[in-house]
């Protein structure tokens, strides 16, 4: 009976399993990317052509230990997206297998179990990149690469926005098209990584990279983004660049889900 006390307890307890099994795929994987760290950076110094392969498709600075991390971590979006979105699809069978009905003749409203299972996938994609994080510092602490606690940590928590976005995404699209969740919501990170991919490989236009947001992802821990304590002669293409990239990512993930809230109050249940 544990955490069913409340709706929000509920909605943590709902995520909580299928979180701890994201966290042990993520985690045994970037675990293995911290041991093989310092590895993979001196097979991409001694060889330099695939290098320069990889930062042709967008992967430039594998080889130093701080840009191999960079690299990895901005991946991590990936996962965590498909996480959230993966979860709000949940919420939306559960609706097509009629199991919510019942639950909302009682005095419950719509937007207060949407809102607890907002919250509770929330924290999940927090976990789920802090987790990663970790397990990277842990694994190159053990093979001796120079990475500190803290820059593990802020290279985890860099693609949080674009984690957001899913969940944003995913709202959305529970509220207007519940059907489609499990599709819609992944699209800016499964979506925006391989426009990506093919624009710096395929030499597409500038704008077209642009539209993915990966190419607005700050290169944490390599190039930390922070607010520079200097004059900002070089903005915006120096670090705080990117602040404004992320809180916008935020901003219109919060208005995703606002209006995917919406929709989900005013229309019929999917039955």
């Amino acid at each position: 009976m544990r955490l069913l006390g409340s709706v929000l307890g509920f909605a943590v307890r709902r995520t909580l399993r299928p979180l701890a099994a994201w966290c042990a795929g993520v985690g045994t994987y970037y675990l293995l990317i911290g041991v093989l760290a310092l590895s993979m950076t001196a097979f991409l110094t001694d060889n330099p052509r695939f290098a320069e392969l990889a930062g042709q498709a967008g992967f430039a600075g594998l080889g130093t230990v701080r840009g191999y991390a960079s690299t990895l971590f901005a991946l991590l979006a990936v996962p965590a997206g498909v996480f959230a979105a993966v979860r709000l699809a949940a919420l939306a069978a559960d609706e097509a297998g009629r199991r919510l009905p019942l639950l909302f003749a009682q005095p419950l409203t719509r937007t207060r179990l949407l809102v607890a299972e907002i919250t509770a996938v929330c924290g999940g994609v927090v976990v789920l990149v802090t987790v990663a994080g970790l397990a990277t510092w842990a694994g190159m602490q053990a093979a001796g690469a120079d990475l500190g606690f803290a820059a593990a940590l802020a290279g985890a928590w860099n693609v949080l926005p674009i984690g957001f976005l899913c969940l944003g995404a995913g709202v959305l699209a529970l509220g207007w098209a519940p059907r489609a969740a499990a599709l819609v919501g992944p699209l800016p990170a499964a979506g925006g990584f391989l426009l990506k991919v093919i624009a710096d490989s395929s030499g597409l236009p500038t704008w077209g990279a642009q539209l993915s947001p990966f190419t607005h992802l700050a290169a944490v821990p390599d190039a930390p983004a922070h607010w520079p304590t200097g004059p900002l002669a070089h903005w915006p293409t120096g670090p705080l660049a990117h602040w404004p990239a992320s809180l916008l990512m935020v901003a219109v993930a919060v208005l995703a889900t606002a209006a995917g809230a919406m929709g989900y109050r005013l229309r019929d249940l999917q039955v």
